[in-house]
């Protein structure tokens, strides 16, 4: 059907506003609208009294022709309403299914996808027609999700739901980039709240207790000793313990390789304390490059609740308040950057990408103001007396922790006797 390619009379552009609200927009770029009821397209048919080519859009009973000047140019038309029609019958729990495969194919790790679409499906109205969803109804499905009451008994925490919002919104600006929808409504929701970053961690005296007990108990072979002391010595996530291998174990049990983990900026060497070789040695002796270290019986590594269990436990037994892995991750940063690490050696022995992100969730913040009160006194002490190098030397034998002080001067008793 070959037919002269004429200008589209003005009078035949239209909308079908029989069905309630515009389905066609005015060009095929416009914002998709947000409801539709038609239920099929049919065309395109050639109609030679006008030269045009017509589709018929058929709501029930009712019925609707559209022209186009050429038949190319009807059937793009076609596939843009038909495509219409499909995204009007989509459901939030439908697309979110696609945003969370999108996502698989991307690299994200399946942990990681798991939290998230646990998150949006606790969160969201999986049945509700994705283009219906409004600013109104986002807001007060935020609101109610502030004062629900969690199966703890009491309400959800604030950086709970303040996660859940920035998933929200970070999925429906997927929907809108795919135009799906021609607007997020969760863009203008506000945040409740002001989350609390950080965990609570144990005192001085407190980990050395919970050390002491856990030494002792690796050496009796006790079930998950040696993975919280791994996690408190070594700073690891829970994940990165229980996933180790023999082969990852390198140098004669000097040192530990993490291949890799939540992000990129995890892979890394760390140097085993003397402490803790003998126990991974133990567990790597003799044993295949590809056996865990932890539960080498299994094919898979443990849950990361096994962790949680066993630091609760030990935690128990040393009468030390009770705590959670992360917390032990983020005491093994401040005494370090105590100790006089630098910061950068501190984020990168931790996995993380730059020391924002160590000094905002792991290190305690009296850690880092007393660091820099130290720095500044120093500066100043230097450059007030210049010459006074044993009153510095003192000073920086003064802030070290008492058990390295008391080797030191050991060491150098020793070294003036002979």
């Amino acid at each position: 059907m070959n037919a002269p390619n004429k200008r589209l009379p003005k009078k035949t552009k239209r909308t079908l506003s029989f069905l309630g609200k515009p389905l066609v927009p005015s060009s095929l770029h416009d914002e998709e609208p947000k409801k539709q009821t038609a239920v099929r397209v049919s065309g395109p048919y050639y109609d030679a009294n006008v030269g045009t080519y017509r589709l018929v859009v058929f709501d029930g009973s009712s019925r609707k022709s559209l022209r186009a000047n050429s038949e190319e140019e009807a059937i793009r038309l076609k596939a843009h309403l038909e495509r219409i029609l499909r995204l009007g019958e989509r459901t939030i729990g439908d697309v979110l299914a696609e945003f969370v495969d999108e996502k698989r194919k991307q690299g994200i790790r399946e942990r990681s996808l798991s939290t998230v679409e646990f998150k949006l499906r606790s969160f969201l109205p999986l049945e509700q027609v994705l283009n219906e969803l409004s600013p109104e109804h986002a807001q007060a499905i935020y609101e109610a999700e502030t004062k629900r009451v969690s199966r703890f008994k009491r309400p959800v925490q604030t950086q709970t739901h303040q996660s859940e919002l920035r998933l929200a919104k970070h999925f429906f600006r997927w929907a809108v980039e795919r135009k799906y929808i021609a607007s997020s409504p969760f863009e203008k929701v506000k945040p409740i709240g002001k989350a609390n970053v950080g965990k609570e961690q144990l005192r001085i005296d407190e980990a050395r207790r919970l050390t002491l007990l856990l030494v002792e108990a690796a050496e009796r072979d006790e079930d998950g000793a040696v993975e919280v002391l791994c996690q408190l010595l070594l700073g690891l996530r829970s994940g990165e313990v229980l996933a180790r291998q023999v082969r990852d174990l390198d140098d004669e049990g000097k040192v530990l390789w993490i291949p890799c983990g939540k992000t990129q900026n995890a892979r890394r060497r760390l140097e085993v304390p003397e402490v803790l070789r003998p126990f991974l040695l133990q567990r790597a002796i003799g044993q295949p490059p590809e056996r865990l270290l932890f539960g080498g019986h299994r094919n898979h590594p443990y849950k990361h609740m096994r962790i949680w269990r066993q630091v609760r436990k030990y935690c128990l037994r040393a009468n030390v308040q009770r705590m959670c892995p992360h917390s032990l991750r983020g005491l093994h940063s401040s005494l370090a950057l105590a100790a006089g690490c630098t910061s950068s050696a501190v984020a990168s022995a931790l996995g993380h990408g730059s020391f924002a992100i160590t000094a905002k969730h792991y290190v305690d913040p009296d850690t880092l103001r007393n660091s820099t009160v130290r720095r500044v006194a120093g500066a100043l002490t230097l450059a007030a007396k210049p010459e006074d190098e044993s009153a510095q030397l003192l000073e920086r034998l003064r802030s070290l922790p008492a058990e390295v002080r008391s080797a030191l001067l050991r060491a150098v008793a020793a070294e003036t006797a002979n």
